[in-house]
């Protein structure tokens, strides 16, 4: 088995726990997946299974679409719900305008404190390990991207918890918890999630994801593998013939003169003729590698797959 298994994760298991499901049933080919979902999150978790493992740097890359709802006034040690909420009786309550004024500054590449109850690991240990032994754990800051952030509902009604809902297009490593207490703070507030559903992971949507209950057997999990490269947009993608496959495979270099074939990009996926994905191709410029002509640069294989 080699490919892509797009899964729905419900809300509760960890993503974990939907590796594990599916490792049961295959065993013992490998899965792994490419982007983790917090218990509380449900949405699009992507497996990947045999050696498409070997894919998840590629898979990290691609954006992801987010809609969370927060409750607005309160805090929590995990920044969510599932541990005690605490509410802030003085904070401030705001309109959609106030909400709206904030979130330019949120987006683009932007420093982000992650969550102490997080999968992070600070000196080996994960911090949510830490913060569940009762330790004080300062997180460090991180570089993450948000492309867009969209304000779907604002409740402030004084008979009910105030809430917000956003829809966030971002990349790998960003926190949606942590984005909408940063958020709600720039507003003199704060802010526990409350519910988040990943709806997209580069082109794979929630629509075309699959239940994690319709997985019975080797068979269901066999039909329902998408081929690993059609995931991954973000890369060019050609065709090469067996020749020049079997060169790469010997961990030959090419001459980008000698590869006609192969676009001006510094990573690419190569299928061979029959469409089945072979290689991860980088083009190396020759002036960065030590005993080679100063010219232009060289291909050389990243990640071959074989049969």
């Amino acid at each position: 088995m080699f490919g892509l298994l797009p899964l729905y994760k419900p809300s509760g298991p960890t993503s974990r726990d939907c590796v594990n499901q599916v490792q049961r049933l295959i065993k013992p080919v490998k899965v792994g997946h490419a982007g983790t979902l917090d218990p509380i999150a449900s949405g699009v978790l992507l497996l990947l299974v045999g050696n498409a493992v070997r894919l998840t740097d590629e898979y990290h890359e691609l954006d992801k679409e987010y809609i969370g709802s927060f409750q607005l006034g309160r805090t929590s040690p995990s920044t969510d719900t599932e541990t005690p909420c605490t509410l802030l009786p003085t904070a401030p309550s705001f309109t959609r305008e106030d909400l709206n004024s904030v979130l330019p500054q949120f987006l683009g590449e932007i420093e982000q404190i992650p969550p102490t109850y997080s999968a992070v690991r600070i000196d080996g240990e994960r911090a949510y390990d830490l913060a569940r032994s009762g330790k004080t754990v300062e997180m460090p800051s991180r570089m993450v991207t948000i492309s867009c952030i969209e304000v779907l509902s604002l409740s402030v009604e004084t008979d009910s918890t105030p809430t917000m809902t956003l829809r966030v297009v971002c990349g790998t490593g960003t926190y949606i918890r942590s984005l909408g207490r940063d958020i709600a703070r720039a507003l003199g507030s704060d802010a526990v999630m409350s519910s988040l559903e990943r709806t997209r992971v580069g082109s794979y949507s929630s629509a075309n994801a699959i239940g994690a209950d319709t997985l019975a057997n080797r068979q269901d999990i066999a039909n329902a593998l998408v081929s690993p490269q059609w995931g991954l947009g973000q890369l060019p993608h050609v065709t090469l013939d067996d020749d020049i496959l079997n060169r790469f495979r010997m961990g030959q270099k090419l001459d980008w003169t000698d590869t006609p074939e192969l676009p001006l990009a510094s990573k690419v996926l190569a299928s061979d003729s029959q469409g089945r994905l072979r290689a991860v191709l980088r083009f190396v410029p020759r002036d960065s590698m030590e005993g080679e002509p100063k010219d232009v640069g060289l291909w050389r294989t990243e990640k071959f797959f074989n049969d």
